[in-house]
């Protein structure tokens, strides 16, 4: 009995290592077309380590993939870390618009298991409890955040009921329809990278948030091509949330608190989120997910041009270029920015919500626009009434990020019928270097 229950195991074994090296090469074939040379070592190597039954250390792969010696992988694993990073990120790119089974790497160890769909549904309804550190430490952050700049929610709800005309009659807008909570709701804010860097003949680091890196693959590419660079890597949560992204959410959770969502930010976006959850995005384009980003562009009338600071119209080829501080030299004040707004459905068919803008300004100013009737009725008579799949683009009058007033440039609904059929890829640009 003891032999062939072994024999039945060792069996079971052979076939999850045969569906794993299977899904394997599909999803290898898909890194190599992105041309990722040191992602695709990275892979090979997990994998084989996982269809060996082993879980290999940081020091295994900095010295196997990175070509570190020892020394220099112990102190250098956050290169690891990012790698396998970005291997997540790519993961859920491969998975985001197919269902069933898919390649996992499980946090806290350095791996790749295969999951069933009952396995990944599990996953999404485990306790909170459960979540990654990091993702706790910055949703965390975040609510407390929030907590601050409203204090009271309740309170500041019936504030804002009073002062500004919403509230019921806001909540009641087809705009917001779709937001329940029979389904999950995630408020996710734009966020940017920051690392530590030092100057030319300092030992003493410094937190650095260069604009023309917007996320770890950016960061990771910069330093690879630069030889000697002193750059690191910052332990813990390396993302940060502007202050005017942050007031912006804060300003709607009057309006979001009856659908209880769950903050999360842009960075942490995956293919799971996208498949369970209803999404209401906050802040500037060029902080928005890859994940969200690329099929809502796939459908829109715009694009982005060298940066998201500047939509391209495709077809007049029309230009709207913010007038951000970081494009301006001195002496020179901003006075206009531009409000960007759209709805589509997910891959899952559940709500997504963009709130967005080229500039601070300009997501300042859609998140007034969602909150206000009297501009939802209008927006709503230019788009045929159908909030489920529009996209509209305002002009706003600014200072820095201060907004005044906006006009009405483009409404229209848009087709996303066949937008998760396709898999075009696109450019996706970071926003320019920051320009004391």
């Amino acid at each position: 009995m003891k032999e062939r229950m072994n024999s039945q195991t060792d069996a079971a074994d052979d076939d999850a290592d045969r569906a794993l090296a299977e899904e394997g090469r599909a999803v290898r074939d898909f890194i190599k077309s992105n041309r990722s040379n040191t992602l695709l070592c990275l892979f090979d190597f997990l994998l084989q380590q996982s269809l060996e039954g082993r879980r290999p250390k940081e020091t295994d792969i900095a010295e196997q993939v990175f070509q570190e010696s020892h020394e220099w992988a112990n102190s250098q694993g956050s290169r690891v870390r990012v790698g396998v990073h970005r291997l997540r990120k790519k993961l859920d790119l491969y998975y985001a618009d197919k269902p069933g089974a898919r390649i996992v790497i499980p946090q806290g160890e350095y791996g790749l298991l295969l999951k069933s769909s009952d396995d990944l549904d599990d996953d999404e309804e485990a306790p909170p409890a459960e979540a990654d550190t990091g993702t706790r430490r910055k949703i965390g952050l975040w609510v407390a955040a929030v907590a601050l700049v409203l204090g009271n929610v309740t309170l500041a709800g019936l504030y804002f009921k009073d002062r500004m005309g919403f509230g019921d009659n806001t909540v009641r807008s087809t705009l917001w329809r779709g937001f329940d909570t029979k389904v999950p709701t995630k408020i996710v804010v734009g966020d940017y990278f920051m690392f530590l860097s030092k100057d030319d003949g300092s030992d003493v680091y410094h937190p650095t948030q260069d604009l023309s890196i917007y996320n770890a693959d950016g960061f990771y590419a910069r330093v690879s091509g630069e030889t000697g660079s002193t750059d690191r890597f910052m332990e813990g949560n390396p993302y940060t949330v502007s202050v005017d992204t942050l007031a912006a959410a804060s300003d709607l959770w009057p309006i979001l608190t009856r659908y209880k969502p769950q903050p999360v930010t842009a960075s942490d976006v995956n293919a799971e989120i996208m498949k369970s959850s209803n999404i209401i995005y906050v802040g500037a384009l060029d902080a928005l997910s890859p994940l969200i980003g690329n099929p809502l562009f796939q459908a829109s009338q715009f694009r982005c041009a060298d940066t998201c600071y500047e939509l391209v119209d495709k077809k007049s080829g029309r230009h709207f270029l913010s007038a951000s501080p970081y494009l301006l030299g001195d002496q020179i004040i901003p006075r206009h920015d531009y409000g960007y707004i759209a709805s589509f459905p997910g891959p899952s068919g559940k709500r997504i919500l963009v709130i967005s803008g080229t500039g601070d300004a300009g997501v300042r100013q859609m998140v007034g626009l969602a909150m206000d009737p009297r501009r939802l009725q209008q927006l709503s008579r230019r788009i045929g009434g159908d909030f489920s799949s529009f996209e509209a683009l305002f002009q706003v009058r600014t200072m820095f990020s201060q907004n005044y007033q906006s006009s009405l440039l483009i409404a229209h609904p848009i087709n996303t019928a066949k937008v998760w059929d396709k898999t075009n890829p696109m450019n996706w640009h970071p926003a320019p270097p920051f320009i004391p």
